[in-house]
């Protein structure tokens, strides 16, 4: 993930690996490598219009209180699935996903639609992901110039 994360302009500090493990514990599922690796290097990353939920951070509790085990617990919409961790949101109520299956979050990531409840497969992975929004955004520039 070092080599995407130039494509990332958020500059919050990453987290530590305790930290990964305390909020695999509370959603009893474990993150696919790339999003630990990821997390590690920048945490509550902007990837486009798309922001990741941070992960609680002792050392900055009051940008990270809104983290990834409260929006999957206190704010989670009643329709979406309960085989689904919503990792980040858009602001406009859709949501990406990893599918967990018997504790384990796979690597595709998905979209959830909050209107209609629809999900459809996004990325195959994290790191695609971002590739593919950084495209896009520079594909927007470029045609704004």
């Amino acid at each position: 993930m070092k080599d995407v994360r130039e494509l990332i302009h958020t500059r919050k500090l990453g987290v530590v690996e305790s930290d990964i493990k305390a909020v695999e514990d509370k959603l009893e599922a474990i993150f696919p490598e790339q999003y630990k690796e990821l997390f590690k290097l920048v945490n509550n990353p902007e990837i486009g219009e798309w922001i990741l939920y941070p992960i609680k951070d002792p050392r900055n509790p009051k940008k990270t209180w809104d983290d990834i085990v409260r929006q999957n617990t206190e704010v989670r919409e009643e329709d979406m699935s309960k085989d689904l961790i919503a990792i980040g949101d858009n602001g406009s109520g859709d949501k990406l996903c990893l599918k967990v299956n018997d504790g384990i979050m796979g690597i595709e990531i998905y979209l959830w639609y909050h209107e209609d409840g629809e999900l459809e497969e996004y990325a195959p992975n994290l790191k695609e992901f971002i590739i593919s929004i950084s495209e896009e955004d520079n594909e927007d520039e470029f045609e704004d110039e």
